[in-house]
């Protein structure tokens, strides 16, 4: 009985090999090349619910910002030499600062003061906005929580500091903001009848870019240029769904079909377009570049194509990526560092993932920041 069943395991084991091999084989260019894109990811030192990236000049030098209650920065000098800078901790303003923005000169906050109830849940008691002058933050607006009332913090976040605008929505009134100061741009009693995408905000907008030097305005969560440090932006982004809407000045808008989840944020490089979904993040090619102009492309390829990094088995379609950012969009994606921020979307997310992630070209793959 024991030869017999000694026999058997021997041919088991020959019959498994054979099918191994046949299997590695068959399967060489699907599965185990997703397997060798994999990497040991570090522990998250930025993990929370990161909503945006945000580019400000600090003490003369340019720095990137976000925040998961408390605010992290760190110098980009370094990236643009590949290689690695760490992260900062800032200065807080009172409570959770739940988004940033900056313009040439200053940076912003937007926090919420959060208590315990009589019931002993945690509720949103106050909510303020902080300006960064003079080394300190100062308040310039405050109001009592309301879950009903939307209240937005946004801007341009160009490469080029002088183009850097940044704006406060709340309700329906928005705001240019200025240091400790701000310009009325649109109360509750103007009128709504101004078009989406437009040169002034409308209610329910969201985003912002510059094109040349006009401010363009947008309700979708997501809006950008293909602006460089160096040239002037020549075409402007804007997302719907899983479009994205392109033009090059005030004419109509054209648009593009990614086949991808509703579009959260978007970035450019020389040679791909990114986008961060409600499913992951994805890219496509440019069918038009520029030629004489931007480094950067103008008009993206419909669809979305594989990416040759580890991107997808990171920021999957379990997550949301609701921010985007390429230090040097004159770089093409795979010499260019980028920064990019996800959040749960699926019960088969992972928390650890949740948070800041990075893409370095010394190492070619994404990793836990």
């Amino acid at each position: 009985m024991k030869k017999h069943n000694s026999k058997i395991l021997i041919l088991s084991f020959a019959l498994l090999g054979v099918f191994s091999s046949l299997f590695m084989s068959s399967c060489d260019g699907v599965i185990f090349s997703d397997i060798r894109k994999e990497v040991e990811l570090a522990d998250a030192e930025i993990s929370g619910d990161i909503q945006n990236i945000v580019r400000y000049t600090y003490n003369g030098e340019e720095h990137i910002f976000v925040s998961n209650g408390e605010i992290k920065h760190r110098s980009v000098e370094g990236d643009l030499a590949n290689s690695k800078i760490d992260w900062q901790t800032f200065s807080n303003p009172t409570g959770f600062v739940y988004a940033l923005a900056a313009d040439s000169s200053y940076l912003y906050a937007a926090s919420v003061v959060i208590e315990e109830d009589d019931d002993g849940y945690n509720v949103g008691k106050t909510r303020s906005l902080y300006c960064y002058k003079g080394g300190s933050w100062k308040e310039i607006w405050t109001a009592s929580y309301s879950s009903s009332v939307k209240a937005r913090l946004f801007c341009t976040n160009t490469p080029q500091s002088a183009n850097r605008e940044a704006y406060f929505r709340y309700g329906t009134s928005v705001w240019k903001l200025n240091g400790d100061t701000y310009n009325v741009m649109k109360t509750d009693s103007d009128d709504d009848s101004i078009s989406d995408n437009s040169t002034s905000p409308t209610t329910g907008v969201n985003s912002c870019t510059k094109l040349g030097s006009t401010t363009y305005f947008s309700t979708a969560e997501a809006m950008t240029s293909n602006e460089t440090s160096t040239v002037a932006s020549t075409y402007i982004y804007h997302s719907s769904g899983s479009s994205v809407y392109y033009k090059t000045d005030g004419t109509e808008w054209a648009s593009v079909n990614l086949d991808c989840g509703t579009i959260q944020s978007i970035a450019v490089t020389t040679n791909y377009i990114l986008v961060g979904t409600s499913e992951g993040i994805a890219h496509q090619t440019w069918a038009t570049a520029e030629i004489g102009g931007p480094a950067t492309g103008g008009i993206p390829n419909s669809g979305n194509t594989s990416f040759s990094t580890n991107a997808t088995s990171t920021l999957s379609s379990y997550y949301t990526i609701p921010a985007l950012l390429v230090v040097n969009p004159s770089e093409g994606e795979y010499s260019a560092t980028i920064f990019a921020s996800s959040i749960t979307s699926s019960t088969s997310a992972s928390l650890k993932n949740v948070g800041l992630w990075s893409y370095f070209p010394t190492t070619g793959e994404w990793n836990r920041e």
